[in-house]
């Protein structure tokens, strides 16, 4: 599969995970197409929450992809193809950034881009995924959220088709690993590059707020945080939905 070959562009819609899923239904569309948008009426993030953009700004796509031959139990390796990817095409730029689990790049403790992962599961594989990533390019203004962009890291203007491209040339190569089942050069990666890795943090869960210290993550990508309970050191691995990020920002 050889992602870009197609690339479709759309003024605006209401999501291009959406537009892209609608593709697939009617048989209209091959794996590795892009959906690229100047702006989105309802982009979708994390937790149901809305991905806000302002249009024609910044960079809002979607990317059909085969299974890789991936089980449901391999579905992270998708998160790690991803944001590895978006990593690397932001160095390439000269901006210094991290992922933050499981999904978001940060500059600093400012977020610049956020990637949605939606998977068509069929008998315990994956048959089929959505890959939406957001990146903020040109956008300056971002009211009382803690985000930034390349612009506002590098004081310059950036063609949106530019970054791109250069996206598309870092997936490809990623993808590569990905279908040949070398999953660990991806794990590996992610985990170079983790937010807030082996640092104390404050964090919330289900029994309050607490500090705690990232040790890395499970096979299955939990988040696996270190934290003192009665006065004893555990390790517990969190899912998605059962812990928050209380950063120095203030979010």
């Amino acid at each position: 599969m050889q992602i870009g070959q197609k690339i479709i562009r759309l003024d605006t819609v209401d999501s291009t995970n959406n537009y892209t899923a609608n593709l697939i239904k009617q048989g209209e569309i091959l794996p590795g197409a892009v959906i690229m948008a100047d702006e989105q009426t309802a982009g979708k993030g994390q937790r149901g929450a809305v991905w806000s953009s302002n249009a024609g700004e910044n960079m809002l796509l979607s990317v059909f992809l085969n299974s890789a031959n991936l089980s449901l139990h391999q579905q992270v390796a998708l998160t790690h193809f991803a944001a590895v990817s978006v990593l690397e095409t932001l160095r390439k730029i000269g901006i210094s950034a991290q992922i933050k689990w499981p999904n978001d790049i940060f500059v600093g403790h400012r977020k610049i881009a956020g990637i949605l992962i939606e998977n068509a599961i069929v008998n315990g594989q994956i048959s089929h995924s959505i890959l939406g990533i957001g990146l903020n390019v040109n956008q300056m203004d971002f009211k009382d959220l803690s985000a930034t962009s390349v612009k506002r890291e590098k004081m310059a203007f950036y063609a949106v088709e530019d970054l791109l491209f250069q996206l598309i040339f870092v997936l490809n190569k990623y993808w590569e690993p990905l279908e040949s089942g070398d999953l660990g050069l991806l794990r590996s990666l992610y985990l170079d590059n983790l937010y807030l890795l082996e640092q104390e943090a404050t964090f919330e869960d289900e029994n309050g707020i607490f500090n705690g210290t990232i040790q890395g993550i499970s096979e299955v990508g939990l988040l696996t945080i270190r934290k003192i309970v009665n006065g004893e050191t555990i390790l517990r691995n969190y899912d998605l939905k059962e812990v928050r990020f209380i950063l120095k920002s203030g979010l």
